[in-house]
């Protein structure tokens, strides 16, 4: 080195481990090969460009060029700010939404294979995304689903926006909803479905079943999903497809009326939940269960399907605490508007018997513990006299099922007892971290997209990042092997189970040092820190496969570019 020798440093944070996890998982090669596109920029790369901002920078999605530019990664890519425009990136999206399903399936498998992921075990929920704006191409599809007849056998692979039950409860805006697969191994999305902003979840299952059943044809899996799962043709195509199911059932009166005839056979049930594990005994959570057998038969895809499968009802202490806390805040309630209408009787606007009863009503019908309450209203010389009270017998009937709840499978006794399915059941939360990702961390709304096949295309991207993420996690939890990691938290703090984002935040000072000497430019990743080089050993990365940019062109042919760590 001379005095000509330049240097110049570039922040690149966590993108050269991002990157090197994406290569192993071979996405851009295998969205090149499976779905077709014209342009100078590989539909691949524009895609591994758009899932790094979705972990890297998860805001609503515009000016992607500008910020690449910025955070260096239009320079690791070897592009520009201009080949990463807003009109460029729609027909990425757009392309990418309509051979999602294709390009889903072979990123699937590679996943599975890469990282010998355990398929044995799926869970399924679905949930919303809502939006405004305006979408002159969209399809009108506000009419909703009938819910009657056999459920649709498959889906578009682009959903109709759509004014439907939102999980916010705002009626003024549209929303498309999704179906998310996820592994029992980590929690790994396999699949995902968009749908119609109106489509009934109950009606989901169907198609979605057969849709692992060509994802996955040599595996016999576990399907676990809420009470939407529990209607005849549901559990019949998961005994058909899957083979085995767990699911919520429906509360159903003639359920609440066996449980009743059959309470005393609850038992304790040996399950406490992971949370409550540190907590004294008396403050835990406290189950009891029984079960009883049942049999089902029926049709699917003209093949007949008949089995036994146990019903179970379990009773937990805090569910009950819980529900019994909520019924008396709601009776309070009720008897106050009682006692006030009972002070005012022939005065304001309580002076004509259709008014005090509407009146009465309408309080009854604040909650449904307003059926407890019966009264009588009489009017005698003018005057206006009430009684009531709560009706007792159907009070202690209410409590009876307090705290209960009802699981269904067709998981052998033998194999299978109450506190492992109770255990198994709860493993459902895993989908549920996985939307939080879509909707927290990875903010997906609110969505200014031309149409729906992008609305799809966006929707894949987010599914591939949250993928990414959990593989992250997966990846790191597996390999600690239940031991404590110290320096992701501050204060020394410890913990066996890091999160993805805890994980790459070690990585965020990454820098790329470009040397510039004799005409000849050479750049070389700092000095890894020994946290650093430890996270990588727990990925299954070497510091070499990290690079300080993921192509250049030799002879107009891709190369990839060895980094090299130190200078």
């Amino acid at each position: 080195m001379d005095a000509s020798t330049r240097f110049e440093t570039t922040a690149v944070g966590a993108l050269p481990v991002l990157s090197a996890l994406l290569e192993q998982w071979g996405l851009a090669r295998l969205i090149d090969e499976v779905v077709p596109w014209e342009g100078d920029v590989s539909l691949g790369t524009l895609v591994e460009v758009l899932v790094v901002n979705r972990v890297e920078k998860p805001e609503a999605m515009y000016a992607v060029g500008e910020w690449a530019a910025e955070a260096g990664v239009a320079d690791y890519y070897g592009l520009t700010a201009e080949q990463l425009n807003d009109d460029r990136l729609g027909r990425a999206l757009e392309r990418l939404g309509e051979h999602a399903e294709a390009a889903q399936t072979q990123l699937t498998l590679a996943a599975v294979k890469h990282w010998r992921l355990d398929v044995h075990e799926i869970h399924y929920d679905i949930s919303n995304v809502e939006f405004f704006g305006a979408f002159a191409d969209a399809q009108p599809s506000d009419a909703p689903d009938p819910g009657e007849g056999p459920s649709p056998t498959q889906w578009s692979p682009v959903a109709c926006p759509a004014y439907g039950h939102t999980k916010s409860g705002r009626a003024d805006v549209k929303q498309i909803q999704f179906g998310l697969n996820v592994t029992g191994d980590g929690g790994v999305p396999l699949s995902h479905q968009p749908l119609n902003g109106n489509a009934a979840e109950a009606r989901t299952h169907v198609a979605n079943l057969r849709r692992l059943r060509q994802l996955l044809p040599k595996s016999r899996f576990l399907y676990t999903a809420d009470t939407k799962l529990d209607t005849p043709e549901n559990l019949v195509a998961a005994m058909a497809t899957g083979g085995r199911f767990l699911c919520g059932g429906a509360f159903t009166q003639p359920l609440q009326e066996q449980c009743r005839r059959l309470r005393k056979q609850l038992r304790p049930v040996a399950y406490c939940p992971p949370s409550h594990a540190q907590r004294p005994p008396e403050e835990r959570d406290h189950y009891l269960g029984f079960e009883v057998g049942e049999e089902l038969a029926g049709e699917f895809e003209g093949r007949k399907v008949r089995s036994k499968y146990r019903l179970i009802f379990f009773h937990s202490s805090a569910k009950a605490k819980q529900q019994a806390e909520t019924r008396e805040r709601h009776l309070n309630k009720i008897r106050t508007e009682f006692e006030l209408i009972a002070r005012n009787l022939g005065k304001y606007s309580f002076k004509t018997e259709e008014a005090i009863r509407r009146r009465l009503e309408r309080a009854r019908a604040l909650y449904r513990e307003g059926k407890l309450f019966q009264y009588t209203l009489t009017h005698a010389r003018g005057t206006f006299g009430l009684q009531w009270r709560l009706d007792e017998a159907e009070l202690k009937r209410w409590q009876q099922t307090e705290g209960i709840f009802v699981l269904k499978t067709n998981l052998s006794k033998k194999d299978w007892p109450l506190e492992a399915i109770l255990a198994k059941y709860r493993d459902q939360s895993k989908v549920e971290r996985r939307f939080h990702y879509m909707k927290g961390p990875l903010a997906v709304a609110p969505m200014f997209l031309k149409n729906p096949a992008r609305i799809a295309g966006l929707l894949f991207i987010v599914v591939l990042a949250v993928t990414l993420l959990a593989l992250i996690e997966r990846q790191v939890r597996k390999n600690l092997k239940g031991k404590p990691l110290k320096g992701l938290y501050p204060e020394g703090r410890v913990t066996r189970t890091p999160t993805a984002a805890r994980v790459l935040r070690k990585f965020r000072r990454l820098t790329v040092v470009i040397i510039k000497e004799h005409g000849e430019t050479h750049r070389r990743l700092c000095e890894l820190t020994k946290l650093q080089r430890h996270l990588l050993h727990l990925l299954g990365l070497s510091p070499n496969e990290l690079r300080t940019f993921k192509r250049r062109c030799v002879n107009g042919s891709p190369e990839h570019s060895p980094a090299g760590c130190g200078m």
